[in-house]
């Protein structure tokens, strides 16, 4: 009903299989918790509190000003019935918004987006719907057409060169057989491209980053969306990825880089936002495909599981708590 607002959604995925025991740390049965994970538990001393009975690892301590400030919550035991324990499946359920026992190839996103703009391809809006970096196409954002209604992106001014002499191809008179067809929807698709690439880089150059980032993967992307928002580009769902947590052996070091990227570059990425006073309209979300078990493996490791939590953080959220 709002969709005429400045309100933003920010996924940002973990890819792989977030472990959410060493994310939201089980301060409450530390005992149970410690004695299955030898090698690859943290510390309790190297913990910052969130509750008497949760912590978070102190390499995530970018967030703790966001807890205690009111600007994340945590969602424990996020899952799905019958967990699958496959990375292709799960994340199948999380896109398509289907039950364990549903195949669909069209996204829960994607469903609503072919409702909302039944003529997208030929008449696309003036702003992508929906934007994802560092990735390939997301389940979620397709529609039962196959048609994708995001528009991926790693760098705006390389895509700006795709724009730069204007023309667009035409989808009008095409002849009346399969092969027209088939061209319609290609010149629909290259066009959608070369409008897109030039609103995005209009946006980027229009905005620029008021902090510094890490250097590291997702903090790159999230300071290229906050260009784009800060840009006034009308975009309202962004999708970001993070790889690398299908931590199956030697996990604490890899782990903890990846959480620390998570935690530094949602940290600046709100800072961004609110040099402009835009950090209010958004709201981030982690998704992963499924979480990590109790019991380390042999590898110093830990497998495949079935829930974990999901954390969102932004000032909207108008404090801190668990659900």
């Amino acid at each position: 009903a709002a969709a005429d607002s400045d309100r933003v959604l920010v996924f940002i995925r973990l890819k792989g299989g977030n472990d959410g025991l060493n994310t939201i740390v089980p301060i409450y049965d530390y005992s149970t918790y410690a004695n299955a994970r030898n090698s690859v538990r943290i510390n309790e001393a190297d913990t910052f509190s969130l509750a008497p009975e949760f912590g978070m690892p102190n390499f995530m301590g970018s967030l703790e000003s966001f807890w205690n400030e009111g600007k994340m919550k945590v969602v424990h035991g996020v899952g799905y019935e019958d967990q699958s324990l496959s990375h292709f499946r799960s994340s199948d359920i999380w896109a398509t918004g289907t039950d364990e026992d549903e195949t669909l190839s069209s996204g829960f996103l994607g469903r609503y987006y072919e409702e909302e703009y039944p003529d997208h391809l030929n008449n696309p809006p003036d702003d992508p719907l929906a934007i994802q970096i560092g990735s390939v196409g997301n389940q979620m954002f397709r529609g039962s057409d196959n048609t994708d209604y995001a528009f991926s992106v790693a760098d705006p001014n390389q895509l700006y060169q795709l724009a730069q002499n204007g023309w667009l191809h035409d989808v009008v008179n095409l002849p009346e057989c399969l092969y027209g067809d088939q061209l319609g929807f290609l010149r629909a698709i290259t066009n959608s491209t070369f409008i897109y690439a030039g609103v995005i880089n209009d946006a980027y150059n229009a905005s620029t980053n008021s902090v510094t980032y890490p250097n590291s993967p997702l903090s790159k992307q999230l300071a290229l969306v906050a260009r784009m928002i800060k840009g006034g580009l009308g975009t309202k769902v962004y999708l970001v990825t993070l790889d690398g947590f299908d931590t199956h052996a030697l996990q604490p070091d890899a782990h903890q880089t990846l959480l620390t990227d998570l935690a530094d570059g949602v940290s600046s990425f709100y800072q961004d936002l609110a040099a402009s006073g835009r950090d209010g309209d958004v709201l981030g979300m982690t998704i992963s495909e499924f979480g990590r078990r109790v019991q380390q493996n042999a590898s110093d490791g830990t497998d495949h599981g079935a829930a974990a939590p999901s954390m969102f953080f932004g000032p909207a959220l108008e404090g801190n708590g668990f659900i």
